[in-house]
């Protein structure tokens, strides 16, 4: 079963009103900044040298001349940082891809991302290109600039029904389809319950589930979920596709709790 200290980390993340830190200086030289810009929700699945999962999930703001801030969920290694404050640059390249750097709280090398942007979808798809992991990046444009209040965010953001596609980084065998139902509350016990149409390692069934969940006024959020058979799964994630779409991961709950699976939820009502 998922250890309590990740599942609290989760939830509490989700429930705190976290801010962005001040959007890194541009590079001195800008080549086409102009490719990116705005905020992005993120999301980062692959595995690590050792073969264990990776996953960067959360809110990324481009600023339009070369440099980024974000505030993500960060695993790897078997250790989960959840929404910790994120910096960095980009340049366009002369085939018009755009090469992401992105440094990480406690490093001293960024990671390092070539995507290749959809004007028409507001959607840039791409891999990892540096040597810590193997993993694909999915930045898909929230669709909004946030000039007003700062609680443009809440429960009521994700209100309704959403249906997600998962799957595991290294963690292989796990593949499920989820029905998330939030109830939107504003004030204490928001709800989330839905069901799990799992395939764990060729075993297939469903279960239900009911858990607890919170936005951040930014988009980000996160909860847990405890499933009828009793398991508990800690998530964390973000809103984009302007309130339509949420990406998300949620941990295992294998033994040392190190498996991570990365979701893509679209709203049905």
């Amino acid at each position: 079963m998922i250890k309590w200290i990740i599942v609290r980390t989760l939830l509490i993340a989700g429930l705190i009103v976290a801010g962005l830190s001040a959007p890194a200086l541009a590079q001195a030289t800008c080549v086409g900044g102009a490719a990116l810009n705005g905020y992005y929700g993120m999301q980062v699945v692959g595995a690590t040298p050792n073969a264990t999962p990776k996953f960067l999930n959360g809110m990324v703001y481009f600023n339009g001349a070369c440099a980024l801030a974000g505030s993500v969920t960060i695993g790897e290694n078997a250790t989960v940082n959840s929404f910790a404050n994120v910096s960095g640059s980009y340049t366009t390249n002369a085939d018009n891809t755009i090469t992401i750097s992105l440094l990480l709280p406690g490093a001293t090398t960024p990671e390092t991302y070539d995507v290749g942007v959809t004007p028409v979808f507001n959607e840039a798809l791409g891999v990892e290109t540096d040597s810590s992991a193997a993993a694909s990046i999915d930045l898909k444009t929230i669709g909004y600039r946030p000039t007003g209040p700062a609680s443009y965010y809440n429960n009521a953001s994700i209100k309704g029904t959403f249906v997600a596609s998962c799957g595991g980084g290294a963690a292989i065998g796990y593949s499920d389809l989820n029905l998330f139902t939030f109830d939107g509350t504003l004030g204490t016990g928001n709800i989330v319950a839905g069901t799990d149409h799992y395939n764990n390692n060729a075993a297939f069934g469903q279960q239900t589930y009911i858990g607890y969940y919170g936005v951040n006024s930014i988009g980000t959020f996160g909860g847990y979920v405890v499933l009828s058979g009793g398991e508990i799964f800690g998530f964390s994630g973000v809103i984009d596709n302007n309130n339509n779409e949420i990406q998300f991961v949620y941990s295992t709950p294998n033994p040392g709790a190190s498996d991570v699976v990365a979701c893509t939820g679209k709203r049905i009502k």
